[in-house]
C-alpha cells in the first residue's frame, strides 16, 4: 500500500504575499483589492499586529444583513439601488465604511509549523476558510486557505477512485435570475450558503458566489433594478457524477473555481461540489490510511532488527573502504577497510566533514553532477580522485547511496569505495604502448586505422569527404647517417610538434615509422580546403630546425587521397596517398600531389582563381555592365540592371558564372556585393542628375550578403553616400533563396526592406520551389522569368497555346496578375520571343534582341530601331 506525506507544514503552502489593509480603508477599497488578486480574504493590520479579517463570507454577510438604516444602505450601495435620501456625507455611504466596522475578530492564527492535517480538522471544526500563519515570533507570514489544504494533501489514489456521486454533493439551491440581488443575499444568509445556482428565462444556468459578491462591492456598479442574474457567473461549469474526485479537483484549480456542478446520467444539474466536500471526504481517509501506517511501520522495525545486526557484520568485514555521512557530510561511521585505504582512524575521522579525504583535482562542475545524479536518481558511481591522510592521491572507484527512512526522506548517505589507481596506472601505460609512437607521443599504425575507420562511418553518414595525407621527409636519411641518430630523433620530434599544430585538434597525426607520417583530415565541404592544409604544412615542416648549434632544413612530400572519391576502405586510401607521395617526389619534391591528376589540377585551379579574387577587390579590378529593361508594348526603357564584371590583367574579362560562385563559397561575396550596390547607385545618382529617366537600378542580391549582420546599416550608408532615392533602387534575390524556409531571416528581412521603400524582385523565378500561397506573404513587386522558358518559343515557327516553355511563360504571366505584381521576361533573343510576350500581357522585357549589356557610357537608352 501506498502512503502519503500527511504532515506538510502549512508555512509551505503559502503561494504569495499576504493581502492586507489598514482598519480605516474603506469596504469598497478593500473589495476591489481582493477581487483584483482573486483573493477569498484580507487581513487588516493595524500597526503591523493582525486586529482582523475579512473574508468573501464575511461580504455576503454584510450584504444580507438589513436591521439598521446603515447596513440597509450598504445593501442599497452592494445591489445598485439608490436611496431615496442620499446621505449628505459620502463617509456615511455604506459601502465607504471603514473595513474595520465589519471584520471578523480575532483572527485565527496558527503556527508555520503547523501539520496541513491538523490545520484541516481545525477548519472542520472551527467552521471557518483562512487561517494566519504567523512565524515563531508571532509575525503574520500570509493565508492559508481551505483551498490550499485541498491541493497540497496527497492521497491521489483515493481521490481517483472515488467519484463525485460518492461525496455526496449537496443538492442545489436555485433562484430565478430575474430575482433581485439582494432577495439572492438574503437567501444565501439565511440559508447559509457559499454559492447559489442562478437560472435564467432560456434554461441556462449560472452560479453566485461569495467571489462574485465581492466583485460587485469592488466594481462599485450602479445599476438600477439589479438582480441575481447581473453579478452571477455564466455559464455554471458542470462535471457528470461519474468523474472522479481528483479529476474535479483539478478542474477546480485549473479554472480557479471553489465550485462545480454535477450532472445525473440525464446531464440533468442534481448537486453542487465545493472544495470543503472534498475535504471533508479525504479527512476520513487520512486517519484511516494513518492507522494503517503506523502499523506496517511498526511490524516493519521488528523485521529489520535481524538485518541490521547482520548487516553490521558485512560492513565491518568488507574489504571495500565504508563511510556513513550525514546529509551535511559529517562522518558518523567507518569501517576497518577504510582506515587502511585513506589512513584515517575512527579518532581522526568521525565527527568531520567527508570533504578531508578531497583532493582538489575535480572541479565544481564535476560535484554539481555528482549531487545531480544522487538528487534525481538516488546514488552516483564513479572514479574520483582522493588524497590519503598523508597527502598522497589516489585514484577509486566510488558508490555513494542515500539512506532513506520508511517515509521516503534521505536522512544518511552511504559511500563505498576500492583503490584502483594502481590498475588504472598499468591500463593506461599499455593501452598507451600499444597505440603510440614511443619517440613523437603520435598515434601509432595500429591507431591511426582505427581511426580512419571511425571516419569513413561519420562521412558516410554525414556525407562529407575526408582526406587521407601520406608525408615522406626528403633525404632524411642522409641526416642520420652525417648527424647520428640523436640529432635525427630531435628533428623527427620537432616536426610531429609542427604537424600537430598545423591541423585542427578533431584531426589525427599519426607516424608510422622511420620518416614517414599520415595525417587524417575530416568534415571537408571543399576540396581546396585540403590543398591549402597541404601548403601550410609544406611551409611548417620546411621551416628550419635548430639542433644545438646546428641548423637543419628538412623538406617533406606529401601524397593526398580522398574519400569516397579515390577508395572507399581505409586501406586503399593509404596505398592511394603513398602512390600520390612518391609522385610528389618523382616532380622534384617539397611539394604535394593530389591521387588523381585531373582533380589535382582543378583544385589548384580553384585555390589561384580565390587568391586572384582577394588582390581584385584591393586592384580596383571590377566593373560594372548595365543591361536595360523595356516596356514590351510602348518600348519605353522601364529598368537597368547592374551587372558585374572582372577586368583580370591576364585572363581578360572574366564573365561573372566563373567567379561568383567561387566568391559565394570563400564568403567574398560579401565586399564584393557591397562594391557592386555602392557602384551602381552612385552611377544611378550620376544619371539623375544629367536627367536620364533610367526608372530604377537594379542590383543582384546574394544569400551571404543580404543574410551578413551589417547589410541594413552597409545599404542605408551606401544610399546616404551616394544619395540616390530608395524608390529609385530595386534589389534582385534569386527564387531558391527568397522562396524556401531555410534562409529564416530572409522573409523578415523582404518586409523591412520593402518598409523603406525599396522595390523587391525574384530573379530567375520558376526554377526553385516556389509556393503560391508562400509568395502572397512576401512583399515582392517583380517576377523576373528564367531565360530557360523562352527557349522553345524562339524558333520561327507558329506559336501553339500547349507549347510546352510558353505555357509556363503564359501562367507565370497569369499568376503575377492576379498577385498585382510585374513580370519581367529574361532572355529575349527572338523577334518571335517578344510576339509572344505581347499576346500573353507580359509587360517588360530583356534580352540580347532588345539590348546587350554595356559600360554605362555605351548603355542603349532606347530600342533600336
Amino acid at each position: 500500500m501506498q502512503h502519503h506525506t500527511l504532515d506538510v507544514e502549512i508555512g509551505r503552502l503559502l503561494s504569495g504575499p499576504l493581502l492586507a489593509c489598514g482598519p480605516d480603508v474603506p469596504i469598497r477599497e478593500a473589495a476591489r483589492r481582493m477581487a483584483e488578486h482573486r483573493c477569498s480574504a484580507i487581513v487588516v493590520m493595524d500597526h503591523g499586529e493582525p486586529v482582523g479579517i475579512w473574508t468573501e463570507h464575511d461580504a455576503l454577510a454584510s450584504a444580507a444583513h438589513r436591521t439598521h438604516s446603515a447596513d440597509a444602505r450598504l445593501v442599497n450601495a452592494l445591489i445598485d439601488e439608490p436611496l431615496p435620501e442620499p446621505p449628505d456625507d459620502p463617509a456615511d455611504e455604506p459601502a465607504n465604511r471603514p473595513i474595520r466596522t465589519v471584520m471578523s475578530q480575532p483572527v485565527r492564527a496558527l503556527p508555520a509549523s503547523t501539520p496541513a492535517r491538523e490545520a484541516a480538522a481545525c477548519f472542520v471544526r472551527e467552521g471557518i476558510r483562512h487561517g494566519l500563519v504567523i512565524d515563531d515570533n508571532g509575525h503574520a507570514l500570509g493565508l492559508v486557505t481551505q483551498t490550499d489544504l485541498v491541493m497540497s494533501q496527497g492521497p491521489e489514489c483515493f481521490l481517483q477512485l472515488r467519484t463525485l456521486g460518492c461525496a455526496k454533493p449537496s443538492k442545489p439551491h436555485c433562484i430565478d435570475a430575474a430575482a433581485p440581488f439582494a432577495q439572492a443575499l438574503a437567501r444565501m444568509r439565511e440559508e447559509r450558503l457559499s454559492a447559489i445556482v442562478v437560472c435564467a428565462a432560456d434554461g441556462s444556468l449560472g452560479i453566485l458566489t461569495e467571489r462574485d459578491v465581492v466583485r460587485a462591492i469592488g466594481e462599485g456598479a450602479r445599476e438600477d433594478g439589479a438582480t441575481a442574474g447581473t453579478f452571477a457567473s455564466w455559464p455554471l461549469r458542470s462535471l457528470p457524477h461519474t468523474r472522479s474526485l481528483y479529476s474535479a479537483r483539478q478542474y477546480l484549480l485549473d479554472n480557479r473555481m471553489r465550485h462545480v456542478g454535477v450532472l445525473d446520467d440525464a446531464g440533468q444539474l442534481c448537486g453542487l461540489l465545493g472544495l470543503a466536500d472534498i475535504l471533508r471526504d479525504m479527512e476520513h481517509e487520512y486517519v484511516r490510511e494513518l492507522q494503517a501506517a503506523l502499523r506496517e511501520r511498526d511490524d516493519a522495525l521488528l523485521a529489520s532488527r535481524a538485518n541490521l545486526r547482520l548487516a553490521d557484520q558485512v560492513v565491518e568485514s568488507t574489504l571495500d573502504g565504508v563511510m556513513i555521512t550525514d546529509l551535511q557530510g559529517t562522518i558518523e561511521r567507518i569501517n576497518p577497510a577504510f582506515t587502511r585505504l585513506t589512513g584515517y582512524t575512527e579518532a581522526d575521522a568521525l565527527g568531520r566533514n567527508a570533504r578531508l579525504l578531497s583532493s582538489g583535482r575535480q572541479g565544481p562542475a564535476f560535484y554539481a553532477g555528482l549531487w545531480e545524479s544522487i538528487e534525481t536518481k538516488g546514488h552516483w558511481k564513479g572514479e574520483i580522485w582522493n588524497r590519503r591522510k598523508d597527502g598522497t592521491p589516489y585514484l577509486e572507484y566510488l558508490t555513494i547511496s542515500s539512506i532513506r527512512d520508511t517515509q521516503g526522506l534521505c536522512t544518511h548517505y552511504a559511500a563505498i569505495f576500492a583503490d584502483i589507481t594502481q590498475r588504472r596506472e598499468n591500463e593506461a601505460r599499455l593501452s598507451y604502448l600499444a597505440t603510440h609512437d614511443a619517440l613523437t607521443g603520435l598515434p601509432n599504425r595500429t591507431l591511426f586505422t582505427e581511426r580512419i575507420a571511425l571516419a569513413l562511418a561519420r562521412a558516410r553518414r554525414s556525407s562529407k569527404r575526408v582526406a587521407v595525407m601520406f608525408l615522406d621527409l626528403d633525404r632524411f636519411k642522409l641526416i642520420n647517417d652525417t648527424m647520428g641518430h640523436g640529432v635525427g630523433d630531435e628533428a623527427l620530434s620537432v616536426i610531429a610538434r609542427r604537424l600537430r599544430e598545423s591541423v585542427r585538434e578533431t584531426d589525427t597525426v599519426a607516424r608510422l615509422g622511420g620518416d614517414e607520417f599520415t595525417l587524417l583530415i575530416e568534415d571537408i565541404d571543399d576540396i581546396r580546403h585540403v590543398g591549402r592544409i597541404a601548403e601550410a604544412l609544406l611551409l611548417s615542416v620546411g621551416a628550419p630546425i635548430r639542433t644545438g648549434e646546428q641548423t637543419l632544413f628538412v623538406t617533406p612530400s606529401i601524397g593526398i587521397s580522398m574519400f569516397p572519391d579515390d577508395a572507399q576502405d581505409s586501406g586503399r586510401l593509404l596505398m592511394q596517398a603513398d602512390r600520390a607521395m612518391y609522385e610528389a617526389k618523382s616532380a622534384g619534391k617539397n611539394n604535394f600531389q593530389f591521387f588523381a591528376a585531373p582533380m589535382t589540377s582543378s583544385a589548384m585551379e580553384r585555390i589561384q582563381l580565390e587568391t586572384e579574387l582577394h588582390r581584385a577587390i584591393d586592384g580596383n579590378e571590377f566593373l560594372l555592365h548595365y543591361q536595360p529593361e523595356f516596356d514590351v508594348r510602348s518600348g519605353r526603357l522601364s529598368n537597368v540592371e547592374a551587372l558585374i564584371r572582372w577586368q583580370h590583367p591576364q585572363r581578360g574579362l572574366v564573365p561573372p558564372d566563373q567567379f561568383i560562385p567561387i566568391a559565394e563559397e570563400s564568403a567574398l561575396i560579401v565586399p564584393i556585393g557591397a562594391w557592386v550596390l555602392r557602384e551602381a547607385c552612385r552611377q544611378a545618382r550620376a544619371w539623375l542628375d544629367e536627367g536620364f529617366e533610367f526608372g530604377r537600378i537594379c542590383v543582384n542580391l546574394s544569400a551571404r550578403q543580404c543574410l551578413h549582420d551589417g547589410f541594413l546599416a552597409q545599404l542605408a550608408n551606401i544610399l546616404g553616400e551616394t544619395g540616390l532615392p530608395v524608390n529609385r533602387l530595386q534589389l534582385e534575390l534569386v527564387e531558391s533563396m527568397a522562396m524556401t524556409s531555410s534562409h529564416g531571416g530572409t522573409e523578415a528581412l523582404l518586409h523591412e526592406l520593402a518598409a523603406r521603400g525599396i522595390s523587391l524582385a525574384i530573379d530567375d523565378f520558376g526554377t526553385g520551389y516556389s509556393s503560391f500561397r508562400y509568395l502572397q506573404s512576401l512583399p515582392v513587386d517583380t517576377l523576373k522569368v528564367d531565360r530557360s522558358f523562352l527557349a522553345e518559343v524562339g524558333e520561327n515557327r507558329p506559336l501553339m497555346r500547349d507549347e510546352g516553355n510558353g505555357s509556363i511563360v503564359r501562367a507565370i504571366v497569369a499568376m503575377a496578375k492576379s498577385l498585382g505584381v510585374s513580370v519581367v521576361a529574361e532572355g529575349v533573343e527572338t523577334p518571335n520571343q517578344l510576339r509572344f510576350l505581347r499576346e500573353i500581357g507580359c509587360e517588360r522585357a530583356q534580352g540580347f534582341l532588345l539590348a546587350r549589356p554595356a559600360p554605362a557610357a555605351r548603355m542603349p537608352r532606347a530600342l533600336p530601331a
